[in-house]
């Protein structure tokens, strides 16, 4: 399995850590996004149906003592984060 940054993310898995310039919530979006290859605004995706971007990123905040992993699936993608310490792992695979 490649493990370059460019493959890693075009298969819909990423990383999110907190210096990022974007929300946890956009990460998940991102990989999704990346997974189902689709522009998810043109395609009137809203993660709001399923899961609370704020509860989310409430759960993962940082600098915890308890790990924490959250899954959901969405328009038949599931999907799953992971905290690892200092990033969350966050995993789009097909239902």
């Amino acid at each position: 399995m490649s493990t370059d940054n460019q493959t890693y993310q075009g298969s819909g898995d990423t990383t999110f850590s907190p210096d990022e310039d974007r929300t946890l919530s956009e990460a998940v979006l991102g990989a999704i996004e990346a997974h189902q290859d689709i522009d998810l605004v043109e395609a009137d995706f809203t993660l709001y149906e399923v899961i609370n971007p704020d509860a989310l990123e409430r759960l993962f905040r940082f600098n915890q003592n308890a790990a924490t992993t959250v899954s959901f699936v969405i328009d038949g993608t599931h999907v799953s984060l992971h905290d690892v310490g200092d990033e969350i792992e966050i995993r789009v695979t097909n239902v």
